[in-house]
């Protein structure tokens, strides 16, 4: 007779197992943290390529579905095959329209690269290579500057600003000579620096090329990902498990594909805005201006400050253009905040300004620049996924799981919602106590009425 355990065991054994790699890869992270960060530095260096190929595939994934459902499937819809997805008959039209998606969006995708080089680069340039031609001119105009500031001023200040100049000129070549020379390197490290140079360059190309092969095999095959996930995932957990699963990823990609596409939308849109502006109030520099301030404006909240400091900064040599520069930068942002954004980005994230602002600066502080980029999306989905939990829970224990009746909310007894406005509902400190401030204010209130009433007394007549 054969011995054959039980289910429940099976689930404990199991449970048990899983349990104990956990613990295990949780004391070999707590203890040897600085050799796991190195291993997941050297796994993504090595899937680089990957990487960058499943950014531009989903960052092109509206593209591709936008030509296929309005241009492809009703071509083909008049040529009399039906290509829709409930349809088996043509699945090789269906294929074959996909190709054609696919290679229609990379066409655009490689046009819209080719001129970023050709037209937008080369005036970049040519602005770069202007500042750098006046900066003599510059330092000229602060030359005259600083020279009235210091006839204007008594003999006292300009003695003393000659002597913190003098100061800042002694540290400066002590740091020259002291900190920056020794990281000079000699010609045996020069080599070896431009050889390392050379090969990143190659890694970079490569990386690029297996990039842009890995987003064609991607968007030609999303739903083959889709369809493959979702059979894994019903035949590792429970049905109703297995439909939280597959929902959560389709709101992870609905998060992420809103607001990554419609904040890139967004900033190409206000970096023309803002080229067209420059143009018009005759600024410097109006291309390399808008190319900062619409990169920028990819990163929330802190963007537009960047960009507008930044371009600020570069026309600072003419005060009055700096401060117009300011003054439609404000105007361009508000703008964008309160109608472009909105319209283009809508609730994606369904964060608040708090929640953002603590993402941006959270993920920023571990991330640097990348996490300024992707921080939102990713807590707006870590944030969804504990409301979800929340309401699950609350639903077992049949609470509700409306936000607004938990405001006025004292306690819970025997599943009654007491209420902060009602004054019998004194349990669980639901009422506090008066503050100590409030409580020397009265006692004083009271102490001085008292001594004023005796006062009053004392100076009535007596009645007889």
């Amino acid at each position: 007779m054969k011995m054959r355990p039980e289910k429940n065991q099976v689930t404990w054994a199991i449970t048990i197992f899983f349990l104990s790699i956990a613990i295990m890869l949780a004391y070999y992270v707590i203890f040897n943290g600085i050799s796991v960060v190195k291993t997941v530095s050297k796994v993504v260096d090595s899937l680089s390529g990957i990487i960058i190929g499943v950014i531009i595939a989903f960052v092109l994934i509206p593209l591709t579905d936008g030509i296929e459902r309005k241009i492809v499937i009703p071509i083909y819809h008049l040529r009399g095959y039906d290509i829709s997805r409930a349809s088996n008959v043509n699945a090789k039209k269906r294929k074959q329209a996909r190709k054609i998606s696919v290679a229609i969006t990379m066409l655009i995708f490689l046009f819209v690269i080719y001129s970023l080089f050709r037209i937008i680069i080369p005036e970049l340039i040519d602005s770069i290579r202007q500042i750098v031609r006046k900066f003599p001119e510059y330092e000229k105009q602060i030359n005259e500057e600083s020279q009235l500031l210091f006839e204007s001023n008594s003999i006292e200040v300009q003695n003393f600003i000659n002597s913190q100049l003098d100061r800042s000129y002694v540290s400066l070549s002590e740091f020259l000579q002291e900190k920056l020379m020794p990281l000079v390197p000699s010609v045996d490290s020069f080599f070896k620096m431009a050889s390392q140079g050379v090969f990143s360059i190659i890694k970079v190309l490569f990386d690029l090329v297996v990039g842009l092969i890995v987003a064609i095999y991607v968007l030609n095959s999303k739903e083959v990902f889709s369809t493959k996930g979702k059979k894994i995932a019903y035949a590792l957990f429970r049905e109703e498990f297995a439909n939280e699963v597959i929902g959560g990823f389709r709101f992870i990609g609905d998060i992420f594909e809103g607001f990554v596409g419609g904040k890139l939308v967004d900033s190409v849109i206000i970096g023309i805005i803002c080229y067209i502006g420059c143009v018009l109030l005759k600024l410097d520099y109006p291309l390399l201006i808008s190319v900062i301030v619409g990169v920028t404006n990819i990163i929330p909240f802190f963007g537009p400050y960047i960009g507008g400091a930044i371009g600020a900064m570069l026309l600072l040599i003419t005060p009055v253009k700096a401060l117009i520069f300011l003054i439609f930068i404000i105007v361009l942002q508000q703008f964008d905040g309160n109608i472009l954004g909105p319209t283009i980005l809508g609730s994606s994230t369904g964060l608040s300004s708090f929640w953002v602002l603590f993402s941006i600066t959270f993920f920023g502080g571990m991330w640097g620049i990348v996490g300024w980029l992707v921080g939102v999306p990713i807590f707006a989905v870590i944030y969804a996924f504990i409301s979800r939990i929340t309401n699950i829970l609350l639903t077992k224990k049949e609470l509700s799981v409306v936000t607004e009746d938990y405001d006025d909310l004292a306690y819970i007894e025997n599943k009654e919602y007491k209420t902060l406005t009602d004054e019998h509902n004194d349990k669980y400190n639901a009422h506090k106590e008066v503050g100590m401030v409030t409580k020397l204010y009265h006692n004083g209130r009271d102490k001085v009425k008292g001594i004023v009433e005796k006062v009053k007394k004392k100076d009535k007549p007596d009645k007889k």
